[in-house]
């Protein structure tokens, strides 16, 4: 069996496209939703930009630093209403953020006492 040769460029469209595609489903699963999801982002964004757990923003890093953990954060809660605490979205958040930030991001419990900010936010609407 031969093996093609495979540039870096090509390597890196292929993670690039494999991303983009993640997106789309993820903002596909969103827009189905019956009710309009923006305000539990909007409550997600905040507490996880004021967190800054990878210490990004605080480097200057733009606004949006953040946006794809919290949208997919904002899917596991809109998929886990019935049944969700702040033990398993802090760990659900823990997971998101390794599975982004690799090596730069060590899980710890700082998540779930943001994650039950994040709930508090929610249940009080503030």
């Amino acid at each position: 069996m031969k093996f093609r040769a495979v540039s870096d460029q090509t390597k890196v469209n292929v993670m690039l496209w494999s991303i983009k595609k993640e997106i789309m489903k993820e903002n596909r699963y969103l827009e189905s939703l019956p009710y309009d999801p923006t305000p539990i982002m909007e409550v997600v964004k905040h507490h996880i930009d004021r967190w800054d757990p990878i210490k990004l923003l605080a480097l200057g890093s733009p606004e949006d630093e953040y946006d794809g953990e919290t949208r997919s954060i904002t899917i596991y809660i809109t998929k886990h209403l019935d049944d969700l605490d702040a033990l398993s979205l802090g760990n659900a958040m823990n997971k998101v953020l390794i599975d982004s930030f690799r090596d730069e991001f060590q899980a710890d419990e700082q998540s779930i006492e943001i994650a039950s900010s994040i709930l508090h936010s929610l249940r009080s609407g503030v």
